[in-house]
Formats: C-alpha cells, structure tokens, sequence
C-alpha cells in the first residue's frame, strides 16, 4: 500500500471542512437584509392573520454580536442571526 493512501482520509476531511465553510460564507455574504424583511413578513402574514401587511414590518440594527437584525412587525419582534436565520420570536400572548 502506498503511502499517499494512508492520508486519503485525512485529505478528504479537509476539503469537506473547507467546502462548509465555503458555503456558509457565501451564504452569509449573499444574504441581503432586504431579502430578510420580506421573508420575515411573510412569515408574520401568516402569524397575524386578518389585518396584516407587509408595510407593519421595519428592522433594525441589532446591538448583541450573535444577531444582526431586529425585524418589528406590529407588536411582533423578530430576531435574525447573520446568515439570515430567524433566532427569536417575541409574539404578542393571545387574549384569553
């Protein structure tokens, strides 16, 4: 057995190390916050039901390092991390 198949392994656990990394760096680049807002309109269209529009929805800037925006929709929060993944929901409690 030669000696170049023995680091085999320990080559193709690098390239898929760094074809993750790839991926989710670019998804992190290509991430717009544009392209956040809408989804996350979307996404409260259906929560809030009758009465909704999407022009009840603005972001901010987050202040914590883990998030990057706070999307505001209604009494609705939305907290967005960096890939553009929603973190947190803080909804309003229904009535009772």
């Amino acid at each position: 057995m030669s000696r170049w198949l023995l680091f085999l392994p320990v080559l193709a656990l690098i390239a898929a190390v760094a074809g993750i990394g790839l991926m989710l760096g670019w998804r992190a680049v290509l991430t717009t916050g544009t392209e956040v807002i809408e989804q996350v309109a979307a996404r409260y269209l259906t929560e809030a039901g009758a009465g909704a529009v999407p022009a009840d929805c603005a972001a901010r800037p987050a202040t914590s390092a883990d998030l990057w925006l706070i999307v505001i929709c209604g009494e609705f929060e939305y907290f967005v991390d960096g890939y553009g993944r929603l973190v947190h929901v803080n909804a309003p409690e229904a009535a009772s």
